[in-house]
């Protein structure tokens, strides 16, 4: 069985709420498409955060944006999210690449506020 590709959005500017619903649908149903850099894995460790916090962080509606999202020079639209989760409030700094055809995301670092 294949599995469905996400999604993509023909939106500039890339609004929050337009960020919130294709990272939402990565974390919900494309976890494959969420890749972890190494920074983020070292600082997960380092900070004692988990990776179901990342993702409850990621699925939640009442995560907020702290941050962007913002067109870097890389093409690529940047922002924070900030939420709760399990007992923590943690900030994620986010990388979305190619929202207008074929969703993927880098997790750059965490961190806990």
């Amino acid at each position: 069985m294949a599995r469905k590709s996400p999604k993509g959005v023909k939106e500039f500017p890339l609004t929050a709420q337009t960020a919130r619903k294709i990272m939402s649908e990565l974390a919900e149903n494309h976890t494959h498409r969420i890749r972890w850099s190494k920074h983020v894995k070292q600082r997960m460790h380092e900070r004692g955060v988990t990776t179901g916090q990342v993702m409850t962080l990621l699925k939640s509606k009442y995560s907020v944006f702290r941050e962007g999202p913002y067109l870097d020079i890389t093409g690529d639209w940047k922002f924070n999210l900030k939420g709760l989760a399990a007992g923590k409030v943690i900030e994620l700094t986010i990388a979305l690449k190619n929202h207008h055809d074929s969703p993927t995301s880098v997790l750059v670092t965490v961190w806990i506020v």
